[in-house]
């Protein structure tokens, strides 16, 4: 009996040292992705909705509706001419040029951010912008009841992005009340730094137990960090998302149906 069981070990032995590495990571990744979580933190971008979001919707709707509302400035609201009147350019025409400017450069101005999250809340209220996160997100998000949201995007917008969003009718839903929390870099910090998941998990009440969490996102500097926290991460795969040249170092999603 023990010759037979010695020799099955070796056969178990030998069967392992023949699976290829990238087999062994994909075993592991399906069993990890069969793991439950008391918590999940999602990014969005890349992650719950396309990457090219911000950029071609969010960005192209600003841009039109700039010239528009500088050129009849008289007929907005008090607190449009109140942002626009940060920005220190008399002239219209200067003015709308000075703005774009901003965007073309992508700098990171205080007051033009102000204006776009005004004009962006606008266009989602008017049912002009809805926001195209991916169905089998949703689908996580909805059965989850744990589900937080880290994003560099302020905490105002990420609201705004989940009570528009598009659903398969072309109609806009909201999906703020499958939420339970949500973060950006002012509430918690850089999402490149290890501190920001800390300061997540002591939000959450789960500092104790970071292993329980699991971290999705596009970005391999972030999950880096989430990794130092302690947190169990994944790598968002999605069409359009900066190659990974070391994508075999992450457990991979391209879609959210197993977890």
């Amino acid at each position: 009996m023990a010759d037979i069981s010695c020799s099955l070990c070796y056969s178990v032995l030998i069967g392992i040292q023949n699976l290829s590495y990238s087999k062994l990571r994909q075993y592991f990744s399906q069993w990890k992705s069969k793991m439950n979580y008391s918590a999940l933190v999602l990014d969005i971008e890349g992650t719950v909705c396309p990457i090219s979001f911000v950029k071609d919707t969010l960005f192209p709707y600003f841009v039109e509706k700039v010239p528009i509302i500088v050129q009849n400035i008289e007929q907005q609201s008090n607190i449009v001419k109140d942002i626009i009147s940060q920005f220190n350019v008399e002239d219209k025409d200067a003015l709308a040029k000075h703005i774009l400017g901003l965007v073309a450069a992508d700098i990171k101005d205080p007051t033009l951010k102000q204006l776009q999250g005004f004009i962006w809340a606008e266009g989602y209220n008017s049912g002009e912008i809805k926001a195209p996160v991916y169905p089998d997100a949703i689908d996580l998000i909805r059965r989850h009841n744990n589900v937080y949201i880290y994003s560099s995007g302020s905490v105002k917008a990420q609201k705004l992005l989940f009570g528009h969003v598009a659903d398969s009718n072309g109609k806009s839903i909201d999906i703020n009340s499958e939420i339970k929390g949500y973060f950006d870099i002012n509430t918690s910090g850089a999402k490149v730094e290890s501190s920001s998941y800390v300061n997540i998990l002591k939000d959450i009440n789960m500092e104790t137990t970071p292993e329980k969490i699991l971290f999705l996102s596009d970005n391999p500097k972030e999950l880096d960090a989430a990794k130092e926290a302690g947190l169990i991460t994944g790598l968002a795969i999605r069409e359009g998302n900066a190659p990974v040249p070391n994508i075999n170092d992450y457990t991979g999603y391209k879609n959210y149906s197993t977890l």
